[in-house]
């Protein structure tokens, strides 16, 4: 996944014009990008993919099927049976509210669904659609010796390919904290690692060993932060 800032922003936000730091700042943006998607649970990133991918789902045997956060859904196969091997692909709506497919895109809450809003967290069968549920993955082995009992577990029986992330673009909020925590590693990367610096221009700087806290305001108070619940 690609880094929430690029290195000639936080250049300039630094007014720096040499190139010595040239091969380091990026690690630096990396890492600060990475720690945004950890911090917020989001760990498909804040921007999605250009390419929509594969993934495989526990079916639930209801009309309703929580998946990841995506930007688009290009295609969805569900098994007729949690025990066959091919997936059987439904039809995708011309557009995502046309209701002439078999499934509608959707995020936030199943009793009141948004259709309008990016990321899309959920999928339901189309009441115009040939199907009525996503086919329950749930599946009753065989007993063992002792003791004796059934083992229930799940099995992928639902393939939806998308372009999974949470949007687009990533928003203007994400890129500054980004650039904030860059510049902070920086400097405190030019200090030895120290807790605090001193300078007769700004006088003493700490430098937090954990992340900003502005840079944790700007995301929590921005409600980009996923409960962690859920499917992660």
């Amino acid at each position: 996944m690609a880094g929430y800032c690029t290195l000639a922003t936080a250049k300039t936000r630094m007014q720096k014009t040499d190139t010595d730091a040239d091969t380091f700042l990026p690690m630096v943006i990396d890492a600060a990008s990475r720690a945004i998607d950890n911090f917020c649970n989001r760990p498909d990133g804040f921007e999605a993919s250009d390419h929509a991918t594969a993934r495989y789902f526990t079916g639930n045997g209801r009309a309703v099927l929580l998946i990841d956060e995506c930007v688009e859904v290009t295609a969805v196969a569900v098994k007729d049976a949690a025990t066959d091997i091919a997936y059987t692909a439904w039809a995708t709506p011309t557009t995502n509210m046309a209701g002439d497919g078999d499934w509608l895109a959707f995020n936030g809450d199943l009793e009141n669904p948004d259709f309008n809003s990016l990321p899309y967290s959920a999928l339901m069968v189309d009441l115009n659609g040939d199907y009525r549920t996503f086919t329950s993955g749930r599946y009753l082995g065989l007993r063992g010796f002792r003791p004796e009992g059934d083992a229930t577990r799940s099995v992928p029986t639902v393939e939806i390919t998308a372009k999974w992330g949470y949007a687009i673009n990533a928003p203007d909020a994400i890129k500054e904290a980004c650039i904030m925590q860059v510049i902070r590693w920086y400097k405190r990367e030019q200090g030895a690692m120290a807790s605090a610096l001193a300078s007769a221009e700004l006088g003493s700087l700490d430098l937090y060993k954990t992340l900003d806290p502005d840079f944790e305001f700007i995301l929590a108070m921005g409600r980009y932060v996923r409960p962690a619940t859920g499917r992660r």
